[in-house]
């Protein structure tokens, strides 16, 4: 289930489970070495982990160009920075 976590600005966030309707959510792909996954999103490609938390940081306005930033972490590193409100 999406929740909103924060760190200075809300951000929106999704722990991987392996599930393949998050597979299709978020064009992720089985790399075929055991627990490891890519999530390709936006033309770009970032690893991912069963338990992995996906990231969705917002938009930014560049040259008329609206870019949507994504981001993958690990849940150690996750619950570190940002907290459940």
């Amino acid at each position: 289930m999406l929740q909103r976590y924060r760190k200075i600005d809300p951000i929106k966030a999704e722990q991987f489970d392996g599930s393949l309707e998050m597979m299709k959510k978020y064009q992720i792909t089985d790399d075929g070495f055991g627990e490891t996954y890519t999530c390709r999103l936006n033309n770009g490609s970032m690893p991912l982990k069963r338990g992995w938390w996906i990231l969705y940081l917002g938009t930014t306005e560049l040259y008329g160009l609206t870019l949507v930033e994504w981001r993958t972490m690990s849940d150690e590193k996750f619950n570190h920075t940002y907290e459940r409100y």
